[in-house]
C-alpha cells in the first residue's frame, strides 16, 4: 500500500491575525494544523456560519428554545388540556348525580318491597333473624358500592 501523499498548502494571514491564531492553537492544546481541522470539522458539524461572528450561543439558542417550548406547553394547556379537565368534571358531576338517582331508586324500591312484605305477612310472623340478615346484607352492598365508586362519589362530590 502506498502512503497517501499529504501535500502542505499555505494560508495567508495578517501578522496580527496569525499571532491570535497561534495564541487560540495554544489555548486549545493544538498545533496551528489541529486548530484548523478542528475548525473545519466544527463549521461542518454545526453548520455555523464563519462569516457571522455575532452568531447566537448555543447556550442562548437553548434558553430560546426553552422559551418557546414552555410557551407551547401553556398554548396546550389552554387548548387541549384545560378543556379536557372541564369536559371530565362535567362527565363526573353528571356520573354523581346518576349516582344519587340509582341510590334513591334502590331506596324507593327496598321501601315498596317492605310494604309489599308488610302487606303480606303480618309483622309478627317476620322472624327478626330474617330482618337481621337482610339488613346486613344491605351494609354489605352499600360497602362494596362505596369500595367500587371513586372517592369524589363516594364522599358526596367533596373531593
Amino acid at each position: 500500500m502506498e502512503k497517501e501523499k499529504i501535500r502542505d498548502k499555505q494560508v495567508a494571514l495578517s501578522p496580527a491575525l496569525f499571532t491570535e491564531f497561534e495564541r487560540m492553537a495554544e489555548s486549545y492544546g493544538l498545533t496551528n494544523k489541529g486548530l484548523l481541522e478542528a475548525m473545519l470539522r466544527y463549521f461542518k458539524a454545526t453548520k455555523a456560519d464563519p462569516r457571522n461572528p455575532k452568531a447566537e450561543h448555543p447556550t442562548e439558542a437553548i434558553k430560546a428554545l426553552d422559551k418557546r417550548f414552555v410557551s407551547f406547553i401553556r398554548q396546550q394547556e389552554k387548548e387541549v388540556l384545560k378543556p379536557m379537565h372541564d369536559e371530565m368534571t362535567q362527565v363526573a358531576d353528571e356520573l354523581y348525580g346518576l349516582k344519587e338517582n340509582v341510590k334513591e331508586l334502590q331506596d324507593d324500591f327496598a321501601k315498596m318491597v317492605l310494604r309489599q312484605l308488610g302487606t303480606v305477612l303480618r309483622p309478627e310472623l317476620v322472624k327478626p333473624e330474617f330482618l337481621e340478615a337482610w339488613q346486613n346484607d344491605q351494609e354489605r352492598r352499600r360497602k362494596v358500592r362505596e369500595s367500587l365508586m371513586p372517592k369524589k362519589f363516594s364522599d358526596g362530590g367533596q373531593g
